[in-house]
């Protein structure tokens, strides 16, 4: 239980410095190597719940293992990844070779989940990634959907190109990451629709700001 206290306290306390999504590289390779260590450590803690609760009926003892282990794997892999992101961070950004930058990221799709943990997310492209917005954002996102999109399910709005978000993005070298996401939330008003598909203003002769070119 101290382990699996120290885990958690310390997944806690990284993730207020995790707040950044790297785009790339995308280092799935140290991902693995984190689901592997979890699983390490979760089949550590089953183990030592299983001699643990000699004595006790067969049922609670297989509960109390798989609970066990599944305290351990959740705890280990949430250190393991914010450790990981904030070193890789480090690594791939040293401070006089990153430069900062405005950049509007074309959105795929956006979608909402709901219970405890409940979030409003966008996805990317053409380079994949996984965002939380606010709800603000998500409902403008809802009342202004893309011409095509017939869909009307409240958790799903597809964009193809028609949402854009605004984002600061760091770079160094060909290392490429968005700020203010990571473990974070996007800052309001971070979705709007994409300037290229901004219908013109009859009245303006197509020559706002908006207006596509």
């Amino acid at each position: 239980m101290i382990t699996f206290g120290v885990l958690c306290v310390g997944s806690i306390v990284l993730s207020w410095f995790d707040n950044t999504t790297e785009l790339i590289p995308n280092h799935s390779d140290v991902l693995n190597s984190c689901f592997a260590i979890a699983g390490l450590i979760g089949l550590i803690f089953g183990f030592v719940a299983f001699k643990a609760k000699k004595g006790v009926s067969l049922w609670r003892r297989a509960m109390g293992t798989c609970a066990f282990a599944m305290m351990g794997l959740i705890s280990a892999f949430m250190f393991c990844s914010y450790t990981t992101d904030i070193i890789e961070g480090w690594i791939d950004f040293p401070a006089s070779k990153t430069v900062s930058l405005q950049s509007l990221l074309v959105i795929s799709r956006a979608y909402q989940t709901h219970g405890k943990s409940s979030s409003s997310n966008i996805q990317t492209t053409p380079i994949w990634s996984n965002l939380d917005i606010t709800s603000e954002d998500y409902r403008f996102m809802q009342t202004h959907r893309r011409p095509g999109d017939v869909g009307r399910d409240p958790d799903e709005i597809s964009s193809h190109g028609y949402f854009c978000a605004k984002v600061t993005l760091q770079q160094a070298g060909g290392a490429v990451r968005v700020l203010h996401a990571g473990r974070q939330t996007l800052p309001k008003n971070t979705v709007i629709i994409c300037p290229w598909n901004v219908p013109p203003n009859p009245a303006d002769n197509g020559n706002s700001p908006s207006s596509p070119k």
